[in-house]
């Protein structure tokens, strides 16, 4: 059933981009093949997959300017009454345009008009842009952290790497919008760094790379021990933690 969801409009720093809720097969194919565009492989999300999951009540959406297909999204219903966010994606050429950010908040409407309590998505917590996106931007809360969450993804983004993940909650029931409602966090116990680019680093120095992944796992193990929790994002750009 289409909602008030199904188009909405958002100005970003391109023009106007237009969200739109995937409904039949060829929306939700489209999906798949902007998915397949920004991660490089073939079939990341398969075609049937996103069709079964919108056919069964879960979500995929398509973010347009004009005329040209320029990010999607796609999630399904998880525990205790929550929409699990697997992958948004933009176009390398559309990055930190506001798409992304436009596309979350679809999410969100979509989510409260079906009076779910929150969205969940994992993430890398070496890319700091993202865990800034995420934790003050978005104002979502990290709740847990995988190792090798995904196992090996063989696609260009993530091939040969560790999928360490968190996971983080974006509340939705007992809030009046999707308004940002984050900030930096301006005191902890103790912090975890962040590179300022983990994505070029694997590009220029792959083994200094690698030795950010072992370090930071060893802080996030320790951070989630159980005496101690990550409260959100410094300024500089490091995890802050405090105590549980």
């Amino acid at each position: 059933m289409r909602t008030h969801v199904a188009h909405l409009g958002m100005r970003t720093s391109v023009s106007v981009v237009r969200i739109v809720t995937a409904h039949t097969r060829s929306e939700c194919e489209l999906a798949g093949s902007l998915f397949d565009r920004v991660w490089g492989m073939s079939s990341m999300v398969p075609n049937e997959v996103i069709i079964a999951t919108v056919h069964a009540g879960g979500y995929a959406s398509l973010a347009w300017i004009g005329e040209e297909l320029a990010g999607a999204s796609w999630g399904f219903l998880g525990a205790e009454a929550t929409l699990h966010s697997h992958v948004t994606g933009v176009l390398p050429e559309h990055n930190s345009s506001g798409i992304g950010e436009a596309l979350k908040r679809h999410q969100w409407t979509w989510a409260n008009e079906r009076s779910l309590e929150a969205i969940t998505w994992t993430f890398d917590p070496l890319v700091r842009r993202n865990a800034y996106f995420n934790l003050v931007k978005l104002g979502a809360e990290v709740t847990e952290y995988h190792e090798d969450f995904y196992g090996s993804i063989n696609d260009g983004l993530n091939r040969g790497e560790h999928t360490d993940r968190l996971l983080v909650r974006w509340q939705v029931a007992g809030c009046a919008s999707a308004q940002p409602l984050g900030a930096p966090v301006t005191s902890a116990e103790w912090t975890i760094p962040t590179p300022d680019d983990i994505e070029a680093l694997r590009v220029s120095n792959r083994s200094e790379a690698q030795a950010w992944r072992a370090r930071q796992r060893a802080d996030l193990r320790k951070a989630f021990s159980g005496d101690w929790k990550v409260a959100g994002l410094m300024s500089d750009g490091s995890y802050a933690v405090v105590r549980a």
